[in-house]
């Protein structure tokens, strides 16, 4: 993608963004681009990472944004599993909207398997419609205009079909020390050899080699110069 300054990843959980657009993430940064990360719900925590103070997994997330290159990390910090979608947290991701006015915005794709990725999909959509309009003059700012691509990724449930495919070849081991930036979120799994492996995947389905990240094109304005179409199987 050329001519982009700003972009917009809206993620629901801490590393959701690593995990599904962190390589097109640190290309954004190569070209020039200013990225502005907003995590929706703060920290679950478990019995695997309890030891981990809120400081210290704060220091995490942060160590990511730094690792991809992000400029800004705006943290809502929402409840987790009470997570409800009310006219204030609408106008707060409309405030960020309306001050960063990406071209290109990210957020979870409209069938993940985890309920608040679909609850954060619905809000992002819903808040950029709004961040358009001439009303809630309460966020301050104009009305931004549309974004020139909106891209949904995969986090939980890799997609079926996608109809854009980025390839991340040179920037897989940024995306993977991003992930191993969070440390306590590995004790669960191995993030860091799942998002590898599935790059690799979807560089060889799209590209026939490589590592790629694919997305759901959910609005196209502008043409987009230098976009790679993809195709998934049923």
């Amino acid at each position: 993608m050329t001519g982009i300054t700003d972009v917009l990843v809206v993620a629901p959980h801490p590393d959701d963004d690593v995990i599904g657009c962190g390589g097109s993430i640190a290309k954004h940064v190569r070209d020039g681009a200013r990225v502005t990360v907003v995590i929706v719900i703060g920290r679950e925590r478990s019995a695997l990472d309890d030891a981990v103070s809120d400081a210290e997994f704060a220091a995490e997330t942060e160590n990511a944004a730094k690792a991809l290159g992000v400029h800004r990390c705006v943290r809502f910090e929402e409840p987790s599993r009470d997570f409800v979608l009310s006219r204030r947290v609408h106008l707060d991701l409309v405030r960020v909207m309306r001050e960063v006015r990406p071209q290109v915005v990210y957020l979870p794709h409209d069938n993940d398997d985890d309920v608040e990725h679909r609850m954060v999909h619905q809000l992002t959509t819903e808040a950029l419609w709004m961040a358009q309009s001439e009303f809630f003059q309460e966020t301050g700012g104009r009305a931004m205009p549309a974004p020139r691509l909106v891209l949904g990724y995969e986090v939980w449930a890799p997609m079926a079909r996608f109809q854009y495919a980025e390839d991340i070849d040179g920037q897989i081991e940024t995306k993977v020390e991003a992930m191993r930036a969070y440390a306590s979120q590995l004790r669960h799994a191995a993030w860091d050899e799942g998002i590898r492996g599935l790059a690799r995947y979807r560089g060889a389905v799209s590209a026939g080699s490589g590592h790629a990240e694919v997305f759901q094109v959910l609005s196209l304005g502008a043409p987009a110069v230098g976009l790679r179409a993809g195709g998934g199987h049923d």
